[in-house]
């Protein structure tokens, strides 16, 4: 359990963490979207890993919506929390970035548990990848 879940629930904590800061330096000038896009696509991928136990090959598509609704719903949770952090405001504009941030980590976590299976067949097979 925790071998698998532990990465979110690290990331999460993370989050929290930052979300309470009442000002919040993004690297490079990046604008605040971005940073909760990618922010939350690491998370969306953490989420599809969790689901498959921790297994890279067990990472599938069927993780993909549950991964986003959770990520999701935790974006909400952080949106609210920051409307009491002062010098903080909850973002409608931030929540869609951590919705897309997840669906594209959740789905990149599923491509990528794809082709380790792809490339296991392969190797079951004996075939050579030279």
């Amino acid at each position: 359990m925790a071998w698998s879940w532990g990465p979110a629930v690290l990331w999460m904590a993370v989050t929290v963490v930052v979300s309470h800061q009442t000002m919040v330096h993004i690297p490079f000038g990046a604008p605040d979207y971005i940073a909760h896009g990618t922010s939350y696509a690491l998370f969306g991928v953490l989420l599809v890993r969790a689901l498959a136990d921790g297994n890279l090959a067990d990472m599938t598509g069927a993780s993909i919506l549950p991964a986003v609704a959770f990520g999701v719903a935790f974006g909400m949770t952080d949106e609210f929390h920051q409307w009491f952090v002062p010098g903080r405001v909850a973002s409608g504009t931030d929540l869609a970035a951590d919705a897309l941030g997840s669906f594209v980590g959740a789905v990149s976590g599923a491509a990528a548990g794809a082709l380790v299976r792809g490339f296991r067949r392969r190797q079951s097979r004996g075939y050579n990848l030279r």
